[in-house]
């Protein structure tokens, strides 16, 4: 419910509502206007209190009549793409105006035209059938972005024999085709029918033939390693394939049977639709295989509900039901959705039912019920219940199938099988009928158009396809509207389209009818309006020209291809924009690119909001903080900038201060943040994109950063003052905030408030990087802590609570005023809709959360924006260059968990996810960048291992990239407090539920924590013992607190680990778990692999590990006997020779090793600021190698260590002196000619914002 008026009065200009059409991004010449095809009044029918309206639009008219000028329609940005099949061509047309549709070019080739698909990007493919339709077609890429027929053409492959459908995967990754290989028209040869895969490129440019792999059929024939169901209809006579030769007919008849035409991807999964079949195929993208086939079954048209009108000849509609006589689904259009169905996402399948009978040389499929008994065919026996219906008035005149309902002995037809369910249906995955719409379609097209009912699209008339397939539902499209979702379904014959609410899989609802078609014109002329609707696409509002939902049909009869505008209605009337709306993210993170649990990455979010603002000009886009900081790989190693830049294009209106924003210190923040942000290199620290009232000079009532800023939209000024969370000083490095304090966010928030509501605010909205832990709302409204403050505490100057810092997703309303938060990472946009009385007074303020992936449709709800793309793509390419650069090296393989065959095993404990948990207990506890309370404890979840990390040939050395590969989530660390008994209940959790995908999931834990468990033992009962630093720890204590460090994700109870989720004093660290792998690797050195027996089968005994880390720290740190204090070497595996020991700023140092065995390899880092070198030639024969190591000129002067490694012999380390660098005009110092070493001190300095290895501190618990 929106929130009641507030008290203040508020001037009012109306919003105008986004009505104009996006400029046409082409200045082309139209080749064919359109002709007016929009019937004066087309046929509509609705539902009572029916949420959805349809109004045909615009048209387009090819002028041909009959020649499938129209079919397969696919919507790309403001264009149309439309399948001409009797041109053997795709039309392209201009959809800025959905009013009125205009030709710019067409895209042809050699055969014909069936489909097409594009991706988001626009990549698009056409599906061309050969001028030999037995023969193997091809599939035609290109451009979608093009100007013309000739630059959008950007290659082609060659696929399966005539490839029907091509549609693209929703991750982008394949375009698959339905190779239907039907037969020859004379039944001369008959190819097989196949589904081909083809992997694409993540460019907007052809793939190779190597590219495409089919998956085929073969394995279902006789003696195959599959099974075909008895339901998977194989019938008819045999011919043999193209390619046949010597094979026997028996031997690929299966193959050469199944035929798919229309095909729906979920995922890695495609669902292709085996009309005569009457099976879906089912297949394996990764593998490019059919995995199944699944039979669909029979409809019982004696069952009521299920009746049909069979008659054509009866001058009359009679829907009944017969006893004894069945419909064959022969689905042909398939579509995939996601709905919820007790409380868990699943999959469904929809399809339209059209039937289609065999016809091929001699061979005809279909007969009259009247003509059984005849010709040589068996009659309906005497006994069965059709024996009494066999004159035209009843069953009579229906066509059936000869190949089905035949006595056990082939004498007679016990039963009768129709063609098409004349119904659509919703299926799960296996197969299993979820829903029919029985006989609805023919009772209400008997109620709406009582004189049409069954017409046939070249000529009006009663019932003439009552006979055949009825209406023949031909095809569907998903798409949603309003939160609900809805089937949109075309009649080939009787045309129009018919809308269904199939939210509920189970309880589908019908919601709307219309057809634009008169009956009373000739069926060849303009007037007629559309016949025979072939193809439809559902286009989302977001991705609409005009900011309208839309539907689009090709009608392949009468040419035509026409818009159709889609209204939500409440209570019968059109939803209409708010006067102004306010979007909000928060907790962003650098999150550029689309990833997957719905991260859209920026380019989507930003064409997100330009969506937005197409439908209402008056609309505002702002972040409540944490647009930076622990980001995602592509943004972290530019230090944040593509970030920045990509918010900038997005159009980010005003932004508050989060505590991320201060990772890499306040001087970074003014200095170099705010200007980027502001695109001047002068700008100041007062800056609407970093807005923080409660942030303070230290010691002094002046305010560091701006607190508020406002902004007039329409004639109405919306304020928005920016807070951050208070702990902020606890999380980030104190260093980089000795000049600043933040201080309470509610007084601050309460004063900026009423300082911007006297500098003529009509609307303030508060931007607080503080939020709850949960998303209830009523536990919101009692809460305690500082969120809680703030939600009571703010004063009523203040609107609307816009919240951040939890990664929470809530809409509630607190005490009238809205509270939200829109989760993280551009996953959803929060919205305020505000509202103004005709008298100028604040009416409402509605809150609400968008998700920007459609998980019903698979599908983000917007198109990427093309210059935020671009700032991505520079991104990528540059994260690509700097993820080679060498942050530090190992010395062994640091593995995941494997099977004895070597494949990955989450349910072994591994030697990666033990290093991976020391280190998370180092960033939060002897990191220098931490601030928090020091962990005693790290774990880490299996399934956040991506990448194994190998030695390799390059002496260890392991780079930004690799690293990043293992751990691709960028997940914060969180420490939280954790009772010995909870942690035996956490280890205890690695034991899955029933039900879940894998039995056990193996934790990893840090040094000093061992556990001894017994693998058969009871649920509950598998842990025996703990050890923390030796210590017995006993399990069931739940008094003593344990500081515990993970993932945020296994933090909230991910992977079923929910006592995670149980634990108190939960803080996050502020640190990516990547920045802190790199932060780890460039202090400890050469990082060995962690033993992976600290978990230890009951009665063995834990592994003995050294306390603390082993490894350089900075030198001269640390105390006597303090953990991670290196242990005296052992006698020196090798000499190491550097001459002098000293070597100037900009010098090169000399290395030799001696003493080694012949080939030994070793790796090499100078600290303090590491230099990791690489390319160290293996010893020679006597032992020997040689490199060279380039000092950068802003290397610190000072003492520094060089610690080399072999394996896992203990680290050699050798003090080397780096002095100033000489003055121009003389030599530096140098040992030696040029380096072979690899410098990235540099790199690592701007990704680490200067923090690389400094002195480490002890801190109190």
């Amino acid at each position: 419910m929106p929130s009641p008026a507030r008290s203040r009065t508020v001037p009012r200009t109306l919003a105008a509502v986004a009505t104009a059409a996006l400029t046409c991004t082409l200045a082309l010449t139209p080749l064919t206007t359109a002709s007016a095809a929009i019937v004066s009044e087309p046929i509509t029918d609705s539902a009572p209190g029916a949420a959805l309206a349809l109004t045909p639009i615009g048209t387009h008219e090819t002028g041909v009549f009959d020649e499938s000028a129209a079919e397969i329609v696919q919507s790309y940005r403001d264009r149309l793409y439309v399948v001409n099949a009797q041109a053997g061509s795709v039309t392209v047309l201009d959809n800025n105006d959905p009013t009125t549709p205009v030709e710019l070019f067409t895209i042809a080739d050699a055969g014909t035209a069936n489909s097409l698909a594009i991706r988001d990007d626009g990549l698009g493919v056409v599906a061309f059938e050969a001028e030999d339709k037995t023969a193997n077609g091809s599939l035609v890429f290109f451009d979608a972005n093009a100007g013309d027929a000739a630059s959008a053409r950007l290659g082609s492959v060659t696929v399966g024999a005539l490839p029907d459908m091509v549609t693209i995967s929703k991750d982008g990754a394949y375009a698959v085709v339905a190779n239907e290989g039907e037969p020859a028209g004379d039944f001369s040869v008959d190819p097989e029918g196949s589904v081909g895969v083809v992997a694409l490129p993540k460019t907007v440019s052809a793939p190779a033939q190597a590219a495409v792999r089919t998956a085929g059929f073969g394995a279902f024939e006789p003696g195959g390693s599959k099974t075909l169901p008895a339901g998977v209809r194989v019938f008819g006579p045999d011919v043999a394939a193209p390619d046949q030769g010597d094979k026997p007919l028996d031997a690929n008849r299966v193959s050469r049977n199944l035929e798919p035409e229309y095909i729906t991807v979920d995922g890695t999964t495609a669902y292709a639709a085996l009309q005569e079949a009457n099976a879906i195929a089912v297949v394996d993208l990764a593998k490019a295989e059919v995995t199944k086939v699944v039979p669909l079954g029979f409809k019982d048209h004696g069952a009521t509900g299920n009746g049909l009108d069979a008659s054509d000849k009866d001058g009359a509609i009679n829907i009944a039901t017969y006893a004894g006589l069945k419909g064959v689904y022969m689905p042909d259009g398939i579509q995939s959705y996601s709905a919820t169905a007790g409380g868990k996402a699943t999959t469904y399948l929809v399809t339209a039912n059209e039937g289609d009978a065999r016809e091929w040389g001699d061979y005809a499929e279909a007969v009259r019920v009247k003509d059984l008994g005849k010709k040589g065919l068996p009659a309906v026996c005497a006994d069965s219940p059709l024996a009494a219906q066999l004159g035209d008035a009843a069953l009579g005149r229906l066509n059936v199938t000869i190949e089905d309902g035949l006595r056990a002995d082939g004498s007679c037809y016990d039963e009768l099988f129709s063609f098409g369910g004349r119904s659509f249906s919703i299926w799960g995955t296996d197969g299993s009928l979820v829903f029919d719409s029985g006989d609805q379609f023919e009772q209400i097209l008997a109620r709406v158009v009582p004189e049409y009912v069954n017409s046939n699209h070249t000529e009006a008339n009663l019932e003439g396809r009552s006979d055949d397939k009825g209406p023949e539902p031909e095809n569907l499209s998903i798409g949603t509207v309003g939160g609900r979702t809805y089937a949109f379904i075309g009649f080939e014959r009787v045309g129009g389209v018919i809308v269904y609410d199939i939210t509920d899989p189970k309880a589908p609802a019908y919601v709307t009818y219309v057809n634009n078609r008169d009956f009373s014109a000739a069926a060849d002329a303009p007037a007629a309006g559309d016949l025979g609707p072939e193809g439809i696409q559902f286009i989302p509002a977001h991705r609409s020209p005009s900011g309208q939902a839309l539907l689009v049909v090709g009608n392949e009869v009468s040419g035509s291809t026409t818009v159709y505008g889609i209204e939500q209605l409440v209570g019968g009337a059109p939803v209409t924009q708010p006067d102004i709306r306010i979007l909000t993210i928060n907790d962003f993170h650098g999150r550029l690119v689309p990833e997957s649990n719905g991260v859209a990455g920026a380019a989507v979010l930003a064409g997100a909001v330009e969506s937005f603002r197409r439908q209402n000009p008056n609309t505002l886009f702002v972040s409540a903080g944490d647009n930076i900081g622990a980001s995602a790989f592509e943004s972290f190693i530019d230090a944040d900038s593509p970030t920045i830049d990509a918010l900038r294009t997005a159009g980010l209106d005003a932004s508050a201060v989060g505590n991320h924003e201060f990772d890499r210190g306040f001087a970074d923040l003014i200095d170099r943040v705010i200007p980027r942000y502001e695109g001047d290199a002068d700008a100041d620290a007062f800056s609407d994109l970093a807005l923080g009232a409660n942030v303070f000079v230290k010691g002094t009532d002046e305010h560091a950063l701006k607190p508020y800023t406002i902004r007039e939209v329409d004639g109405t000024k919306v304020a928005f003052v920016g807070t951050v969370t208070e702990q902020t000083a606890g999380m980030v490095s104190p260093q980089g905030i000795a000049g600043i304090e933040f201080r309470d966010q509610v007084a601050s928030a309460n004063d900026a408030a009423s300082a911007a509501v006297d500098d003529g605010a009509d609307v303030v909205v508060l931007l607080a990087h503080e939020g709850s832990a949960g998303s209830d709302c009523a536990a919101i409204a009692t809460e305690t802590g500082d969120f809680g403050d703030l939600v009571r505490g703010a004063s009523d100057d203040i609107d609307a609570i816009v919240s951040a810092h939890t990664h929470q997703r809530y809409a509630c309303e607190i005490g009238g005023r809205p509270v939200i938060q829109a989760h993280q990472y551009g996953t959803t946009l929060g919205s305020l809709d505000i509202e103004l009385t005709d008298a100028g007074d604040l009416a409402s303020i509605t809150p609400g959360t968008v998700s920007l992936y459609d998980t019903t449709v698979g599908q983000y709800i917007a198109y990427p924006d093309t210059e935020t793309a671009q700032v991505v793509a520079n991104a990528v390419r540059i994260a690509d260059e700097k993820g080679r650069v060498q942050v530090g090296s190992i010395t062994a393989d640091i593995l995941r968990g494997k099977t004895a065959s070597g494949s990955e095993d989450r349910g072994v404990h591994s030697t990666l996810g033990n290093t991976v948990a020391d280190v998370y207990l180092w960033a939060t506890s002897q990191n220098p960048a931490y601030g928090g309370r020091d962990a005693e404890v790290a774990f880490m979840n299996p399934g956040g291992l991506r990448a194994d990390l190998m030695l390799g040939d390059d002496n260890g050395a392991v780079s930004y990239r690799e690293v990043a590969n293992v751990q691709p989530f960028a997940n914060t660390l969180v420490t939280l407090e954790l009772t010995p008994a909870q942690i035996k209940q956490v280890l205890e959790e690695q034991w899955q539920p029933a039900g879940a995908s894998r039995p056990k999931l193996a934790m990893g834990v840090s040094k000093g924590f061992t556990f001894e468990y017994d693998p058969e033992a009871t649920r509950g009962s598998h842990i025996r013992s703990m050890q923390l630093n030796g210590e017995q720890l006993a399990l069931d204590d739940t008094t003593t607190k344990i500081r515990a460090v993970t993932n945020s994700f296994l933090a909230g109870g991910g992977d079923n680990f929910g006592t995670f989720a149980t634990g108190t004093g939960t803080a996050d660290s502020g640190q990516v778990d990547l920045q802190a792998t790199v932060e780890f690797f460039a202090a400890v050195g050469p990082v060995s692999p962690a033993p992976a027996n600290r978990a230890y089968l009951a009665g063995e005994q834990p592994p003995a590990e050294q306390p603390g880390f082993p490894g350089p720290g900075a030198p001269g740190d640390g105390e006597p006997g303090e953990p991670g204090e290196p242990t005296e070497p052992a006698q020196p595996w090798a000499t190491v020779e550097l001459g002098s020991g000293t070597v100037a700023q900009g010098g090169t140092l000399a290395v030799t090793v001696t003493g080694l065995e012949p080939g030994q390899r070793v790796a090499a880092t100078l600290f303090s600021e590491p230099i990791v070198v690489s390319g160290i030639p293996a010893a020679d024969a006597s032992g020997r190698t040689a490199f060279s190591i380039a000092i950068p000129r802003d290397f610190e002067v000072g003492a520094h260590r060089l610690v080399v490694t072999s394996g896992s012999l203990a680290p050699i380390e050798v003090g080397v002196t780096v002095t100033a660098a000489a003055p121009a005009g003389t030599i530096a110092v140098t040992g030696g000619t040029a380096p072979i070493g690899f410098a990235v001190a540099g790199v690592l300095a701007l990704a680490l914002g200067g923090l690389l290895v400094a002195a480490r501190r002890r801190r109190a618990a």
